[in-house]
């Protein structure tokens, strides 16, 4: 009984002081890059020519088809007005947004501003077929009555992000 005992107690003994085995998982790791989303301007937003009227304000509009609409109390001199247009380069078959200004503030040489509001795109969003897409910008411009002579221009930022 004594020689079993001895053995019971040594088998606990080795059986205590061995460590657990650990367990162990292997995982993989990666990530999928999609081509960079790029907008470039491809033509400004321009008015063309306008004579305002020296008792009355009003608004002239350059649709995003490119179509303009001159108020009544103002002469629309020529007809290079055009919508600005962008061209829109990424990801194959990826959609995006496009965000625009509410406003676009134009100066002329000497500080006098007039401002385009109404700034409406071609499309809220769109598909990247092919990877590449375009999209046109127009909106309302307000001129003052006896609105001051000269070249006006500013700038604005549209932007587009992967939806």
């Amino acid at each position: 009984m004594k020689t079993i005992l001895t053995g019971a107690v040594a088998l606990i003994a080795l059986t205590a002081g061995a460590p657990a085995l650990a367990q162990e998982a292997d995982s993989k790791a990666g990530a999928l890059l999609v081509a960079p989303l790029e907008v470039q301007n491809t033509q400004d937003l321009y008015f063309g020519t306008i004579a305002p009227s020296i008792d009355q304000a009003d608004k002239v509009s350059v649709a995003p088809d490119g179509s303009r609409d001159c108020g009544p109390a103002l002469t629309c001199l020529s007809a290079d007005h055009t919508a600005a247009g962008f061209e829109v380069r990424g990801e194959e078959d990826a959609t995006y947004t496009i965000s625009l200004p509410k406003e676009i503030r134009i100066t002329n040489g000497k500080g006098e501003t007039m401002v385009i509001s109404n700034v409406v795109g071609s499309k809220p969003s769109g598909q990247l077929l092919k990877g590449e897409d375009e999209f046109t910008v127009g909106g309302t411009l307000a001129v003052a009555a006896r609105q001051a002579a000269g070249r006006y221009n500013g700038t604005f930022t549209v932007a587009v992000e992967y939806k």
